[in-house]
């Protein structure tokens, strides 16, 4: 096994979100590819000049200078030799090479694990919310994880911490870095119940690819995504994407077609990901999965698949499916549903004949 200052060493030397799979299957072990030559490595063939140029430029002194930055500051480090290294991220393709942490990053195991992002300018509602759905599903036994910026990330955090429960922050910065002073406090609070991680060598300052390419251990870690408002371009769909990609469930909380803010999480439902009207939409979808949660019983507003009406079918049925206890307007249906008016209206007026649905104010519909 290679000493963990190669392993520190090649990711510093590959950088963030490289594809470290094409390399650890060549070279397993980094204590090998370091003492290797250059022409050894020229034909290995999965190093490009440039990559092999930094090899050689990043020195084995700057990772032991790491070493003992963390070792100074009761920081850890881990490398996936690490028994302590999450599972979930061994499964990743191109994983992250070293996680540097403050905490505890064991409070994930055995743990049903839900990221929950979005925009960073949030309305009070959409704070709110997350607020309320990261302090609900962590009393239940789950543990959130976000990215400690400001926004729904922050509540995210507050929420879990208001419950008294570890939650777990991913960094697209070293940590030590000045970056978010407002959030040092939070970012305290975290390490001492939970974790706070980040792939990047301590002091390494955040820049806007940083953010990106963090964004997949968020996903990595976390069995679901909740994405609680993002407009169309918001960062935080970059990790919905991710999750989709590494074959992650995605929530979403359904806002107003009128605002702008909310229309990336409404194309995210369009394209199938599952509405979030409640903690439980959450915590019943794993309940098979983990025994331990608590209240995990199927939402009052949602029945189990077994117990959706037999006796609708086609729009009315993907209707049915997107109808719960909150009023919801039609044309938001419209949006959700990718149906256009006509067919919405009509599957509100059979489910409303059959007595699945009901109008409350104006056009807004609720599940019966």
């Amino acid at each position: 096994m290679s000493d963990i200052k190669y392993w520190i060493w090649l990711s510093m030397a590959l950088g963030a979100g490289a594809r470290t799979d094409e390399v650890l299957s060549v070279y397993p072990e980094p204590e090998d590819l370091y003492k290797a030559s250059r022409m050894d490595r020229i034909i290995s063939g999965v190093f490009t000049k440039n990559k092999l140029d930094k090899l050689e430029a990043v020195t084995l002194e700057a990772a032991d200078n790491a070493i003992s930055i963390c070792r100074k500051n009761g920081w850890k480090i881990y490398t996936p030799q690490s028994s302590e290294y999450p599972e979930s991220l061994r499964n990743l393709i191109d994983m992250p090479l070293v996680l540097f942490c403050d905490g505890d990053i064991t409070c994930l195991e055995g743990k049903l694990a839900i990221g929950i992002v979005g925009t960073r300018n949030p309305s009070y509602d959409s704070a709110k919310i997350a607020r309320k759905l990261a302090s609900e599903i962590s009393e239940k036994g789950a543990v959130v994880v976000s990215g400690g910026a400001l926004g729904i990330d922050s509540a995210a955090h507050e929420g879990a911490l208001s419950a008294g429960a570890p939650t777990v922050c991913v960094l697209g910065c070293g940590l030590g870095t000045r970056y978010l002073v407002s959030n040092d406090a939070m970012r305290r609070e975290i390490a001492k119940n939970g974790a706070v991680v980040t792939e990047y060598p301590p002091f390494a300052p955040a820049s806007r690819t940083t953010f990106p390419l963090r964004n997949r251990i968020i996903s990595g870690l976390s069995e679901g995504v909740l994405v609680v408002e993002a407009g169309e371009k918001s960062g935080s769909l970059i990790t919905a994407n991710c999750a989709l990609e590494q074959g992650k469930e995605v929530f979403a909380v359904p806002g107003s077609i009128l605002d702008t803010s909310h229309t990336g999480v409404n194309k995210l439902i369009k394209d199938g990901a599952m509405v979030v009207t409640s903690s439980e939409d959450i915590i019943y979808a794993y309940s098979s999965l983990y025994p331990y949660l608590t209240d995990a019983k199927a939402p009052e507003d949602k029945p189990k698949s077994d117990a959706v009406p037999t006796d609708i079918a086609g729009d009315a049925l993907t209707v049915y499916k997107l109808l719960g206890r909150e009023p919801l307007h039609s044309d938001e249906i419209c949006a959700l549903s990718g149906l256009t008016p006509p067919k919405v209206m009509a599957a509100l007026t059979e489910l409303e004949l059959f007595g699945y649905a009901e109008q409350t104010e104006g056009k807004s519909y609720v599940r019966v």
